[in-house]
């Protein structure tokens, strides 16, 4: 894609694609199945201090983003993240080059490195306080509640280069809402999104090697991981028992 008229501000256009994306995604999610967010108050908290932000997750559906973060957005073009997104899925044709760019997606070819303009583009975003998401499995995950490893390094040579904020969250059950090879998402499924710790990576961490700052991420969703699991087992086990006492 050509950066030369990638724009990171909002037209008329953007900002009613914005609030489309927003009201579907909303109506997807919180109607049409059933989403609970776990420490939500902390992406405000991290969002409020006028600080480059990333945000980082889990990847195992098409469109986990926009869906989630437009739960989470307060409305607006500019309460919306801008996004790590595939070149050769989103950005090949025409339309939906514009479509995803004017929804904050910002071209990342696979393989071309961090010396390209979606990175740079990325890292200025985040040094003027915006808030960037960021995939760091490099793609979907096979087995939706086992996060994909080793994560890639791109997020970490962001970090070192901008010092941001950093937010973990997890997702669990947008598998269900639309399994890999589904064309339309389905309904009645229940997803959890809950959100870590935020870190301030310029008290140290953002100073620490490459491979140091990757490992850490990878700790923070892997923890958040076993905490989703760990609910989701309750809640399954909780059911069980309901059942059995209603047979007896």
């Amino acid at each position: 894609m050509d950066f030369d008229d990638y724009r990171s501000d909002a037209s008329l256009a953007r900002r009613v694609l914005a609030r489309l994306a927003i009201a579907s995604s909303r109506l997807l999610l919180t109607r049409l199945n059933d989403l609970t967010i776990v420490r939500a108050e902390r992406l405000d908290e991290a969002r409020g201090q006028g600080r480059g932000l990333i945000t980082f997750s889990n990847h195992v559906s098409l469109y986990d983003d926009p869906w989630l973060p437009a739960c989470v957005a307060s409305g607006s073009w500019e309460s919306l993240r801008w996004c790590a997104t595939d070149d050769g899925n989103f950005f090949s044709h025409p339309v939906t080059r514009w479509f995803f760019s004017a929804g904050k997606g910002v071209p990342i070819v696979r393989g071309a490195g961090l010396d390209q303009p979606g990175m740079h583009f990325l890292e200025a975003r985040l040094r003027e306080g915006d808030w960037v998401h960021i995939f760091p499995e490099g793609g979907r995950s096979r087995t939706p509640q086992a996060l994909r490893t080793p994560l890639k390094k791109g997020m970490a040579h962001l970090v070192r280069a901008t010092r941001p904020l950093l937010l973990p969250y997890h997702h669990w059950g947008m598998e269900r809402v639309l399994p890999i090879g589904s064309r339309w998402p389905r309904r009645g499924q229940h997803v959890t999104l809950r959100f870590g710790d935020i870190t301030d990576s310029d008290n140290g961490l953002a100073d620490a090697s490459v491979e140091d700052i990757t490992s850490w991420a990878e700790a923070q969703l892997l923890a958040l991981q076993e905490e989703a699991r760990g609910q989701a087992q309750a809640a399954a086990e909780a059911m069980g028992s309901a059942r059995e006492t209603t047979v007896r």
